[in-house]
């Protein structure tokens, strides 16, 4: 169809060409998503194509018989959500850092050096500049862009520090490990934000695909590593708030997600507990603590009564025992899960060299970056 290049969009009208646009990139994301999902290369976010970003304008700006593309808007248009995720994703697969997880054949190709911390901090500034500031907060699809753009930005800081350490020799210094756990604060909060909140209701078929697993994991491995560091008490609030935000919807346990998540949450709880404590600065048990700890009681009586014969009810994730259905596509290849929360394999973790795990007690090691991570039991790449 050739919708991909520019060469073969100038044979279209201004106007078949830009719906040509608007139909390109989320094709592309749609792909790349179902690449991740499908434990694939992700080959079509890459740079081998030159299909422009879709224009900032509202439906009401473009017609059949407009003989020239109409100029961008300098405001918040119809548009505004899907332009600001295209030029996110026109960011990345110029990237080297994400070249190297999907397809290093193309890294030559890279228009931003591996890894670049100075682009990331001018694409915030003119994401900013150019669309968020105008943005308004009550507006539904005002919100979603404000909130998923600052959490893909932070997440792309963290993907840049995975790629940092997952190839050097060298320990990360407290500086390191600093910006990567505030990396990963700032995406839990942002996604939180979305999450919880009336306005992206609308969204959640959208924001139920992807999990902020990457978060999750950065912040536990820094809490395991520095249960006492003066950022605990936060790192612990932020979690506790990303939980309570996916989980007090009603999701199944047999999740991949949930196998994992309560392992290296435990693990960084005991690492905090057997630790030294300043006098009269001892936290008390993060509510994400309890919560774990309960629904894992619940599940061990439930397969103790099943070996009597008893019938249970179904373990039930909601807060207060009013758990509330998620509209969530079905992962194709187990209808049971919810879509981006399926497993292929039974395996749970593997890490770089080491073989795979499926013994709960089996720690995470520690210093095990997101890169060096098998993620097949995810249906993903390292950025899922």
């Amino acid at each position: 169809m050739g919708i991909h290049s520019e060469f073969a969009l100038g044979n279209c009208t201004p106007f078949e060409a830009e719906m040509r646009r608007r139909l390109w990139w989320p094709l592309v994301f749609f792909d790349s998503r179902m690449a991740e999902l499908g434990n694939s290369p992700i080959v079509t976010l890459d740079p081998t194509w030159d299909c422009k970003i879709p224009l900032n304008v509202s439906d009401t700006d473009l017609w059949p018989e407009m003989t020239s593309r109409p100029a961008p808007r300098g405001e918040p248009t119809d548009a505004v959500f899907a332009v600001v995720r295209s030029e996110l994703g026109d960011y990345m697969r110029h990237t080297s850092f994400h070249l190297e997880f999907g397809n290093p054949a193309l890294i030559p190709l890279a228009k931003h050096g591996y890894p670049n911390i100075d682009h990331l901090i001018k694409l915030v500034q003119s994401i900013d500049n150019r669309y968020l500031e105008t943005c308004d907060q009550e507006n539904p699809l005002h919100f979603m862009t404000i909130w998923t753009t600052r959490a893909q930005l932070s997440k792309y800081h963290l993907m840049v520090h995975n790629a940092r350490c997952s190839n050097s020799s060298l320990q990360p210094t407290e500086i390191d490990l600093d910006a990567a756990t505030n990396s990963a604060t700032r995406f839990l909060e942002c996604n939180t934000k979305m999450m919880s909140s009336s306005l992206t209701r609308g969204f959640a078929w959208l924001n139920g695909m992807y999990f902020p697993f990457p978060g999750f994991y950065q912040i536990a491995q820094d809490l395991k590593r520095r249960p006492s560091a003066e950022h605990a008490q936060k790192s612990w609030d932020v979690l506790n708030d990303s939980w309570y935000a996916w989980f007090s919807h009603h999701i199944s346990t047999d999740s991949p997600v949930f196998r994992l998540l309560p392992k290296f949450i435990l693990q960084a709880w005991e690492a905090y507990e057997v630790s030294p404590q300043p006098s009269g600065q001892a936290l008390t048990t993060p509510k994400i603590v309890v919560s774990i700890k309960e629904t894992l009681a619940r599940i061990a009586n439930n397969e103790k009564n099943e070996d009597v014969g008893l019938v249970n009810p179904p373990v039930d994730l909601g807060v207060g025992g009013n758990p509330v259905s998620m509209s969530m596509p079905a992962a194709f290849d187990q209808p049971n899960l919810p879509y981006g929360m399926e497993t292929q394999g039974s395996h749970l973790w593997t890490a770089s060299g080491m073989s795979p795990s499926t013994d709960p007690a089996a720690p995470f090691p520690l210093d095990t970056y997101m890169g060096q991570m098998d993620w097949s039991m995810f249906g993903g790449q390292p950025a899922w």
